[in-house]
């Protein structure tokens, strides 16, 4: 489905919300903690350039990738670490990546398919790339398949379904589709969202299909495209993380008020993101992006439950990180100069 998206150069005397303000400039800066990411250092590997850390549904082997530069070519590896025996196994080596770069060769992501088998999709650098399959309690490759990302791939629109439709008959399907296609979940047929079309606001909303309700959250000023960048929920509560030029606002909406949290500089705010790494109950343990992942830039780890906001303390820059299923193993990518080391540890929440 083609989308027609809105121009952020609009006259401003087109819409009327084109004068809002900045929600979050007026509102004061509730207090946040800082508290250490305590428990027992498994172990720490600093004798490369270490990304992208990934546990197995079981916690017994944490995937990662290893950056290594062979002139100005950017090459991968691909390790496994045995959590139980703490070796490290060599699933794809630098000079097997090359076969797949056209300019460079990079992990641009892993999945688990089961305790012992990893998918790694290989960027070629360019528009192509390959998924490789690897039975790792094995050390050994079983399945490879290429792929392209100038293919047509069905994207999240497909979740519109007449369901949705019905429920929501004020809003254009269009409009809707892309509202999904670019929100966040935050329960059972519950969503936040910014529309983020043509002749549309900016706002931020919620939608509950199973109720048929929409309620506006923030009211976002209209050049603020695509400055929603994530939420989640938490009791009656809801997190959202948005950002617009070099800036960005962690916000608690509940009981029908808006409040800051936290606020900070990002590098590029279309590049910055939220991504929830472990919830049990009314507690998130949550990671903020601050920009893209090919320049060198800190993100931020914090905790949220029912007493407010806390960010955890580290002493390196923070670059990525890993939490295992059960959340009690955190692993920490970390600039160390221009390199990245992983430390593997022990979770615990020091409340």
């Amino acid at each position: 489905m083609r989308r027609w998206m809105r121009s952020v150069f609009m006259a401003a005397g087109l819409l009327p919300m084109a004068a809002l303000a900045n929600p979050f400039s007026t509102l004061p800066l509730r207090p946040a903690g800082e508290i250490p990411a305590s428990g027992k250092i498994l172990m720490t590997l600093e004798d490369g350039d270490y990304v992208l850390p990934h546990f197995s549904p079981d916690a017994r082997y944490l995937a990662f990738a290893r950056v290594v530069m062979q002139g100005n070519t950017e090459l991968t590896e691909i390790q496994a670490l045995d959590l139980k025996t703490l070796k490290v196994t060599t699933l794809l080596d630098a000079k097997g990546s090359r076969e797949f770069a056209m300019y460079k060769s990079f992990v641009a992501g892993f999945s688990w398919k089961d305790a012992t088998t990893l998918k790694a999709g290989i960027s070629d650098g360019d528009v192509n790339g390959i998924d490789l399959i690897f039975d790792v309690a094995a050390g050994k490759l079983i399945g490879k398949k290429p792929f392209s990302l100038a293919d047509d791939v069905p994207g999240k629109e497909e979740a519109l379904t007449p369901e949705l439709t019905a429920a929501f008959p004020s809003v254009p399907p269009p409009v809707l589709a892309n509202a999904l296609a670019n929100g966040f979940k935050v329960g059972e047929k519950k969503y936040i969202v910014q529309k983020n079309y043509w002749k549309q606001d900016n706002h931020i909303w919620y939608l509950d299909a199973g109720s048929r309700q929409m309620t506006r959250l923030v009211d976002i000023p209209e050049t603020w495209i695509y400055s929603l960048r994530g939420g989640f929920a938490s009791g009656n509560a809801f997190i959202l993380l948005v950002s617009y030029g070099q800036e960005a606002w962690l916000a608690r909406h509940a009981g029908g008020k808006l409040a800051l949290l936290y606020h900070f500089p990002v590098k590029n705010y279309q590049q910055t993101g939220l991504r929830v790494e472990h919830a049990r109950g009314d507690r998130v343990l949550f990671q903020v992006s601050t920009g893209p992942d090919y320049e060198k830039r800190e993100n931020f780890l914090f905790v949220y439950d029912k007493s407010g906001l806390r960010k955890i303390r580290e002493t390196a820059p923070l670059y990525d990180l890993d939490v295992d299923s059960a959340g009690r193993l955190l692993c920490l990518s970390q600039w160390k100069g221009s390199h990245r080391r992983l430390v593997v540890k022990e979770w615990k929440d020091s409340r």
